[in-house]
């Protein structure tokens, strides 16, 4: 492929984004709420998958990543940072899959793309760096969606006191129960591969289920 044609390329993997983010955002109502569910479920595929791919040693198919190079993270010491991104690329995937924890998940994705960024662009790799740059965009628009949630970090109230008396927005303590009970176990079954393949994919698919019910019962609450 011509420079030309490579370089409109990865222009475009910035461009494009950004130009989803101000139409959603400018014209709100539907387009922003798909906008909203597109993003949440691409970032957050794109990121379970990635910690998945590198916590069960390249035999889960990834939808982002080069496979593991053992001996070079053995030379340079890093297979347990390998695997803490891994882990956090899960939790992060995770948390924006629920739905209920997708701000939190939003905000812990802008450090892991930065991170990505910069480690491929220090390493010369051709196109990662602005295709994970359109990614990033991606981000940040979802936190302009949630600026509202946000802003007390930038603007603090006048009277930071007021903020004590605001009513907690919550489903219940069952419900609740049920969010941290799917993560934890989800986030438990991630670790045991060394143990056995089989053993981490029936783990995680329960907490995957518990998580999936925790969704459908906040939905149906929501309808009520």
């Amino acid at each position: 492929m011509p420079d030309m044609e490579v370089s409109i390329l990865y222009v475009l993997t910035l461009v494009l984004p950004a130009a989803a983010v101000v139409i959603a955002l400018y014209l709100g109502g539907w387009w922003r709420r798909l906008y909203v569910v597109a993003a949440r479920l691409l970032l957050g595929a794109l990121m379970l998958g990635g910690g998945l791919y590198k916590l069960s040693d390249n035999h889960l198919p990834g939808l982002m990543g080069p496979p593991m190079n053992h001996a070079f993270l053995t030379e340079h010491g890093l297979v347990l940072f390998a695997q803490f991104i891994g882990v956090a690329q899960l939790v992060i995937g995770a948390l924006l899959l629920t739905g209920r924890f997708a701000l939190l998940g939003a905000v812990l994705l802008v450090p892991m793309w930065l991170n990505i960024i910069f480690l491929t662009w220090s390493l010369g790799w051709q196109g990662t760096p602005s295709l994970t740059g359109g990614f990033l965009i991606l981000t940040i628009g979802l936190l302009l969606h949630d600026f509202d949630r946000l802003k007390f970090l930038l603007y603090p109230p006048r009277r930071p006191e007021d903020l004590h008396t605001l009513p907690w927005l919550t489903a219940g303590s069952a419900l609740e129960g049920t969010w941290w009970l799917g993560l934890g176990i989800l986030l438990t079954g991630s670790l045991l591969y060394p143990i056995s393949l089989a053993a981490m994919l029936r783990v995680m698919g329960i907490g995957a289920t518990v998580l999936l019910g925790a969704t459908l019962w906040s939905w149906r609450q929501q309808r009520n």
